[in-house]
């Protein structure tokens, strides 16, 4: 479909990774704009349905592009479908001439009335361009309890073994029993975080049948995600694959029982969060994390 924009004519692909005429050109903008390679996650077999990328092309060279995720929650007990807009990239050489107006616009025709709530993460540098389109900012919260480390044996999961892959799919399928905004079986965008930046960070406590994500930095412990059965307290598994010295864990999710959590409003540098005006926003009256392993 080639569409005109301020007099000039692209093609627009609504999911280039699915068009093998397309899809090399398109990577290669996200890893120019980003630094990220989606070829990995592509070829796994991970990059199905769940994140649309709406591409703008100029002699069949990538431009510009906005993607949506898909996610699929679980709140208080209802199904919810939320999307989310990101990797919003423009080639250096085409950025001001209208083209993220243009995709924004069209996914926003596309899903606006399609699901139960749209949100963003935008940098410094473009936080007045979203709310032309209806977004206003909104403030995620975090959640911090101190630890100790705890005897336990537990292994890292490869990756690179289809027997451990399908032991986290299997997982994470089961969900998250602590999670009071749960996934609901949101299997792609998870491969896209542990492919890209978490193969190393995938842990299985067999005593438990529990897998933990997370990553220990500086006596601190940040938790992406746990599948396990309810059995176990967070604090216990936490402690079992923390390292000596971690005295504190912040969670990548928003936990149902919040004894013993300090809670902060979220503080990312250079990095602020939009919702869309007028749709959902369970954040107005909730201290919400947003599930880490849902962005993208």
């Amino acid at each position: 479909m080639n569409v005109i924009i301020n007099g000039k004519e692209y093609a627009f692909v609504g999911n280039a990774i699915k068009d093998d005429q397309h899809r090399e050109s398109y990577f290669a903008l996200i890893n120019k704009v980003f630094g990220l390679d989606f070829a990995p996650w592509h070829q796994a077999g991970f990059c199905v349905d769940d994140f649309v990328p709406y591409t703008l092309f100029d002699g069949g060279v990538a431009v510009a592009s906005a993607g949506i995720v898909i996610n699929r929650f679980k709140w208080q007990g209802q199904a919810k479908k939320y999307v989310q807009i990101s990797t919003v990239a423009t080639h250096p050489d085409y950025r001001k001439k209208g083209l993220s107006r243009w995709l924004m616009d069209r996914i926003l025709e596309d899903w606006k009335g399609n699901c139960d709530g749209i949100y963003l993460y935008a940098n410094d540098s473009v936080v007045d361009f979203y709310p032309q389109f209806g977004f206003v900012e909104a403030c995620e919260h975090r959640y911090s309890m101190p630890i100790t480390r705890v005897d336990g044996s537990f292994r890292k999961l490869d990756l690179s073994s289809k027997d451990d892959v399908d032991l986290l799919i299997k997982k994470h399928k089961e969900g998250n029993p602590y999670a009071a905004l749960g996934l609901d079986d949101c299997v792609e965008i998870m491969m896209f975080h542990c492919i890209n930046f978490l193969y190393d960070n995938i842990y299985y406590i067999q005593s438990y049948d529990a897998i933990v994500i997370a990553v220990e930095e500086d006596g601190e412990i940040f938790c992406y995600d746990i599948y396990s059965a309810e059995g176990a307290d967070i604090g216990q598994l936490l402690g079992i694959v923390a390292g000596e010295g971690v005295e504190e864990a912040t969670l990548g999710f928003t936990p149902k029982d919040v004894a013993g959590f300090t809670i902060e409003k979220a503080d990312e540098e250079n990095e602020m969060f939009f919702v869309m005006d007028g749709k959902e926003n369970i954040l107005a009256d909730n201290k919400i994390t947003f599930p880490f392993l849902s962005k993208a």
